[in-house]
């Protein structure tokens, strides 16, 4: 950890301007590297095009290596976090839409003593903007993260994510912990488009027209606890961060249980898939969205 903030802390204080170059400049350089990332993002790309999910003119090898240039631009803001917190982001964040809908959450939250659900996905820089969205809303962020299993990383983000006072909660045997954040009234965040596998409560969805296999957990949970979902979207422009704000995601009472948190969760995953669509070039596609687990019908041309 000694060894990681002194390399690091120097790249903290550039200029804006050269560091989200300098982060842009190692991400085309992943994508030229990192074969197998590469490989899985065209295939994703390619398998969408073909889909009807993305137009078929797009060119897949552009998209994908200015998707990994902005990882790369999102690593050296981590960086600039990690060392400075969140101040010299401020003037370069944005919620450019639907702020009410979680002013409006939270107050009810706050009101009622019943916890909200922020879901999102992989997309512009999530890790800065989620601790923005804390700072900007007066909340204290519950996110759920997956560890990596390697101790130095799992360190690194988890400092990462609790700089300015939120806090980190692992997936793994984190259940009861988030039941009790949602149902004494906190907020709860989590990422919504990993593929899940093993004894995740997942289902096949689709997913940019493809089924993919899709986690069923956070609706379980806020139907358990009662708490309310919002899905908060980001994107990249420039030297500036903005988030959109979608309306709270309305419980269906006109289904079933089950067939309810079905629906509400392909609701979740087409408002994100219109968002990708429109800005492909800043979602991850080196991730095997489309894998699916031993005993689940496999769509022929998924990434396996």
């Amino acid at each position: 950890m000694a060894l990681a903030r002194i390399t690091t802390w120097p790249l903290a204080w550039l200029p804006p301007a050269w560091g989200l170059a300098l982060g842009a400049a190692g991400g085309r350089l992943a994508f030229r590297l990192w074969t197998k990332r590469r490989d899985i993002a065209l295939a994703n790309l390619e398998m969408i095009k073909a889909g009807g999910g993305l137009p078929p003119d797009l060119d897949s090898r552009a998209v994908a290596r200015e998707a990994f240039a902005n990882m790369g631009r999102n690593g050296w803001e981590a960086i600039r976090f990690f060392h400075r917190g969140l101040e010299p982001f401020t003037e370069y964040c944005r919620v450019e839409e639907g702020e009410r809908h979680l002013e409006e959450a939270v107050a009810e939250c706050r009101r009622t003593g019943r916890g909200l659900l922020l879901t999102t996905g992989h997309m512009g820089n999530w890790e800065v903007m989620c601790q923005y969205l804390s700072r900007a809303f007066g909340v204290t962020l519950n996110i759920v993260g997956r560890n990596s299993g390697q101790p130095l990383a799992d360190a690194l983000i988890e400092r990462l994510r609790t700089r300015i006072g939120n806090r980190y909660i692992s997936k793994r045997g984190g259940a009861r912990e988030m039941i009790g954040v949602l149902k004494s009234g906190g907020v709860l965040g989590t990422l919504i488009d990993q593929a899940v596998l093993g004894n995740h409560p997942g289902a096949l969805i689709p997913f940019l027209g493809r089924e993919a296999t899709t986690n069923l957990g956070p609706i379980r949970l806020a139907r358990r606890t009662g708490a309310k979902v919002i899905l908060v979207l980001f994107r990249r422009q420039g030297p500036y961060n903005y988030m959109k704000i979608l309306p709270v995601l309305e419980p269906r009472t006109d289904l079933g249980p089950e067939a309810a948190i079905l629906a509400e969760a392909r609701q979740l995953n087409d408002w994100l898939s219109e968002h990708i669509k429109r800005y492909p070039d800043q979602w991850m596609w080196g991730h095997r969205r489309w894998k699916t687990k031993r005993g689940v019908r496999r769509d022929r041309q998924s990434i396996t």
